[in-house]
């Protein structure tokens, strides 16, 4: 009797045991889901606190910023002497259309600004190819000088020079015969060139092969137009060539497109070295980057960065 009424408790204090446990994990699920809770309203919060932060100082921004309006453009694009046209203008708040003088500071320089239809403007011829920057803008008044802050900085390049993006795909092989390699390439370009609507609109586009950097070959892809716009001009051409290579040679294909003005942009489609052991070895680090870009003369105007 004895032992039958242990077991009864032994299994009464199991049952127990295990409604403990299944209402400790309830409760260790409500504290997790109560953090996740308090969790979540905190990033709310905090959110809603930067948000409204963010606001205030616009606002306050605002309220201090001597100018109602203010801006700039870049036009007129002068292709002998590689400058751009930057137009900026600034509309103060208060100003005296008797009194009040502007300028801008240009690269550090001061650029006088005249009053034209409510707003003053200036006209700077600026290069094409590097960046400037306009500082901030002053009216002088009676002695008095106000200075409002810009910052902003400008290349011109990136608005008015037309961009070409070269792509080459389909087939690089290499075909062994005893110490003789045979390399062959066949296959498309592809060429996506911006005009950006400020002519220069693409004329010609060439692929040429250098080994060792002496030229091997030279072709003109039969270019079909896919797509055009005010904007961008897409084109593909098929390439196929094969030629004799050893071990140590260094392979170069480029594109290179010339628009309407004379200026070449230069592309690196592949870029190999080839092994003591015939396999070509890749340069990755040129591929499908901005093209290089040269005058009509040769002279280098603008050489992309090289990740």
């Amino acid at each position: 009797m004895k032992d039958k009424w242990q077991k009864i408790t032994n299994i009464l204090t199991l049952i127990l045991l295990i409604v403990c446990f299944v209402k400790i994990g309830w409760l260790q699920n409500d504290i997790q889901n109560l953090k996740n809770t308090v969790n979540n309203n905190r990033s709310m919060l905090q959110s809603s606190i930067d948000a409204i932060s963010s606001n205030v100082r616009y606002e306050m921004e605002q309220a201090n910023n001597l100018l109602s309006d203010s801006g700039w453009n870049t036009g007129g694009l002068d292709i002998e002497n590689k400058t751009a046209t930057l137009y900026c203008y600034a509309v103060p708040k208060v100003f005296n259309p008797e009194k009040t003088a502007a300028a801008m500071i240009y690269n550090g320089t001061e650029v006088p600004m005249t009053l034209e239809n409510g707003r003053y403007a200036a006209e700077i011829a600026v290069p094409i190819f590097d960046e400037c920057s306009i500082e901030n803008v002053q009216f002088k008044e009676d002695g008095t000088i106000r200075t409002q802050q810009l910052n902003w900085h400008i290349n011109p390049r990136y608005d008015l020079v037309p961009t070409a993006y070269v792509n080459y795909s389909g087939e690089s092989r290499q075909d062994y015969k005893g110490d003789d390699i045979t390399r062959t390439y066949k296959g498309a370009v592809e060429i996506d060139f911006e005009h950006k609507g400020f002519g220069g609109e693409m004329q010609d586009a060439e692929i040429s092969l250098f080994v060792n950097g002496r030229e091997q070959w030279r072709h003109k892809p039969v270019l079909e137009e896919v797509q055009k716009d005010d904007y961008v001009a897409i084109y593909i051409g098929d390439i196929e060539y094969s030629f004799d290579i050893k071990r140590g040679d260094a392979v170069k294909m480029y594109a290179e497109i010339t628009d309407e003005n004379g200026w070449k942009y230069r592309s690196i489609l592949e870029d190999i070295t080839i092994s003591e052991k015939g396999n070509p070895i890749h340069n990755r680090e040129y591929y499908h980057s901005e093209a290089t870009i040269y005058d009509a003369d040769g002279n280098l105007l603008f050489e992309p960065y090289k990740y």
